[in-house]
């Protein structure tokens, strides 16, 4: 999956001709992501194009991630969780426990598919500390140190990217993006799921929110200015 690149180059951006044509792939899937080959294609025609002359090559996983977060957008708009807000933040109960997540298997044998299921997941790779939508779980095993660990394909990956993961603190319920309407419940000090961007891609990680600027919304939506902290390189940004 790789590591964030940290230098503070150029941050990585779609063209708009670009933009639309995804627009309308995901439209004509009814918002399901493309396979592996179908990204890896896109990914190919983009960086061949010479409105790319001068510019970054596109990677797959660029247009995977650009592929999700426009599936969270829409699935926000049309899906509304009952006596829960679809906000960012990522408060403490909705961290699912082990016992939460062995329930969902059945071994030996298992091979357990989120759309089975009850609840979405995330687990968060430790090769970048990055969170993902899961695919499926495969196995289950008890860690070297005792803790219980899932066998995790992600969302978009191959299997040979598939990781073991610490049910307890690396596996909890998908989160959703946060409504403008909703930004009032966002606090300082909240542990929240956000995008970070940087030259060669852009993955989301775990931060906490430092300080809250409330400012009156306008037509474009919220207004507010929120400082994070990413847990992960305790870099902020606004």
């Amino acid at each position: 999956m790789g590591r964030l690149p940290h230098g503070g180059g150029p941050v990585f951006r779609f063209t708009s001709g670009e933009v639309v044509e995804m627009e309308i792939m995901l439209q004509d899937l009814n918002y399901v992501i493309p396979t592996r080959e179908a990204i890896c294609a896109i990914a190919a025609k983009f960086s061949a194009s010479a409105d790319r002359v001068g510019k970054s090559v596109v990677q797959p996983k660029q247009v995977w991630n650009w592929f999700q977060n426009r599936r969270y957008a829409q699935r926000t708009k049309l899906i509304k969780p009952p006596e829960k807000s679809s906000t960012t933040p990522v408060p403490q109960d909705d961290i699912v426990s082990s016992t939460n997540v062995v329930d969902f298997f059945s071994f030996p044998s298992g091979f357990i598919s989120p759309d089975t299921m009850q609840m979405e997941f995330e687990a968060k790779s430790a090769r970048d500390n990055a969170w993902y939508d899961v695919s499926a779980f495969i196995g289950l095993r008890v860690g070297e140190t005792g803790d219980l660990e899932v066998r995790v394909n992600f969302s978009g990956f191959s299997v040979e990217e598939d990781e073991w993961v610490n049910v307890h603190k690396c596996v909890r319920q998908r989160s959703l993006p946060c409504e403008a309407s909703e930004c009032v419940v966002v606090l300082p000090g909240d542990l929240v799921l956000c995008f970070q961007e940087g030259k060669e891609q852009a993955l989301y990680f775990d931060a906490h929110v430092i300080d809250a600027q409330r400012r009156r919304h306008d037509v474009r939506g919220c207004r507010c200015r929120f400082l994070v902290r990413y847990d992960h390189d305790q870099s902020e940004c606004h």
